[in-house]
């Protein structure tokens, strides 16, 4: 039996990606939240345990929620038509992902605090310092009553700017 290629089809590579550093929720709404991500163009996806986060997973029950992300992920492409499957990455602690290093052009944190800014404020001071939008993007999502003000601090001296998307 021989095979022959006869159409190949070039998806270019999404112009930008995307960091979701999203807390642990409860339930299965960070099933959800891995779908919704996944259909958005989300590139990577960090489950964070926040101090204030209600789910403690061990290492074996994390394990099985990747798994079961993973899955979520693999069914939200194949919905919406998408060729670009996120990474899924096991928990960590703020300080855990903070100690990496990592560096984003441009990094948000959702926050209830009062110096919080609508995210197009940003994205427009980015686009007028550097003539472009940004190609690497950090926005991490809180639990429920938010960080902690230490993670919201911690957060906030990594380079991550405070955003509201309320008025």
């Amino acid at each position: 039996m021989t095979l022959t290629v006869r159409q190949k089809n070039a998806i270019p590579p999404l112009p930008y990606q995307v960091t979701l550093l999203q807390a642990l929720t409860k339930g299965r709404t960070m099933d959800w939240i891995v779908e919704k991500a996944t259909e958005l163009g989300v590139h990577r996806l960090v489950s964070i345990l926040s101090e204030r986060s209600v789910p403690h997973l061990t290492g074996e029950q994390a394990a099985g929620k990747m798994e079961k992300w993973q899955t979520t992920a693999i069914e939200a492409i194949k919905q919406c038509g998408s060729a670009w499957l996120p990474r899924i990455e096991a928990p960590v602690t703020p300080q855990a992902f903070l100690g990496r290093g990592e560096k984003f052009d441009l990094a948000l944190v959702a926050s209830l605090q009062p110096d919080s800014r609508h995210p197009r404020e940003y994205f427009q001071s980015f686009f007028t310092e550097h003539q472009r939008r940004p190609r690497s993007l950090a926005v991490w999502i809180g639990p429920e009553g938010d960080f902690t003000p230490a993670e919201i601090n911690a957060i906030k001296s990594a380079g991550a700017w405070p955003i509201t998307l309320g008025q």
